[in-house]
């Protein structure tokens, strides 16, 4: 009898690999937000700024989102996400509104 790609030992070790490929996109999308915090929002500041933080912000959330699903049954990850989620709660307020 032939064991699927789900029964081998494969798939715990996909999963990971995903899991750590999707964790690497949120940290990266978090990374380029760093700009744009503690800019002030003026009429002659650039307003790409904090439109493409506001967008990296909602990235690293879906990515980070991603991760947890992935990784659903792994403790570890799930603490590590909420910290990244904090994280960003963190940033979120220090970053200009687009609007």
């Amino acid at each position: 009898m032939k064991a699927t790609v789900v029964e081998s030992k494969l798939f715990p070790w996909l999963r990971g690999c995903l899991a750590a490929g999707l964790y690497a996109v949120a940290v990266f999308m978090l990374l380029l937000t760093l700009p744009a915090v503690g800019e002030v929002s003026t009429p002659t500041s650039d307003p790409d700024t904090a439109a493409g933080a506001a967008l990296c912000l909602i990235l690293s959330t879906v990515s980070l989102a991603a991760t947890a699903a992935v990784a659903y049954r792994w403790r570890a990850v799930r603490v590590v996400c909420l910290a990244h989620l904090a994280i960003v709660v963190v940033i979120a307020t220090q970053v200009p509104s687009p609007f």
